[in-house]
């Protein structure tokens, strides 16, 4: 799973123990940091039960990347984590931040995956469905199809992030696997 764990979640580093009601100091997550926004996010796939669910926050620079430019200092998220064998996985995620826009996530990711060493044939492209702009990212990581999709959910932004091994995995199931867990995260949220 080495493969997709950096796509994972917004997170750089994961401190020891924070304090989530504190000033933010310190990247930092745990299971039950911020419930209200645990409860956001999907807690089974297709009837399988989330690998885990936690929660946390990131304030460094180096977590923040590109988002820190557009004057994002403490980015909150949740997610939850479907492995899916030892080199795929699926992640379902929402951030929250003062004025956090879908379009900085989608730079974000674009940012790091244009940086990665093993990333190739990344595409980007956008769509709207039913007046909602999602963002999409798909690279090839290694032997790993790896897609990030994210969209504007009110004041938060959803990710969702989906890896699968190519040995195991043709393109087309890949992207099943992606539009089932978009309705899974949609669903979460009553949408």
């Amino acid at each position: 799973m080495a493969c997709w764990v950096g796509l994972a979640l917004l997170v750089a580093a994961c401190a020891a123990s924070f304090d989530p009601s504190g000033p933010c100091t310190t990247d930092g997550r745990a299971a039950g940091a911020y419930p209200d926004l645990e409860a956001l996010v999907p807690r089974d796939l297709a009837g399988m039960p989330a690998t885990q669910v936690d929660s946390g926050r990131n304030c460094s620079e180096k977590a923040l990347g590109s988002l820190k430019s557009h004057g994002v200092d403490e980015l909150r998220f949740a997610g939850a984590v479907w492995e899916t064998g030892p080199n795929g996985g699926v992640s379902s995620a929402v951030l929250e931040a003062p004025n956090l826009r879908a379009d900085w996530v989608h730079e974000f990711y674009k940012t790091g995956a244009e940086a990665g060493r093993n990333t190739e044939q990344v595409t980007f492209e956008s769509n709207a469905v039913d007046g909602t702009m999602f963002y999409r990212m798909n690279t090839l990581n290694g032997e790993s199809y790896q897609t990030v999709v994210d969209w504007q959910d009110g004041d938060r932004v959803r990710v969702v992030i989906v890896a699968s091994f190519i040995r195991q995995t043709s393109v087309g199931q890949h992207d099943r696997i992606v539009e089932d867990v978009i309705r899974s995260a949609m669903a979460a949220n009553g949408n």
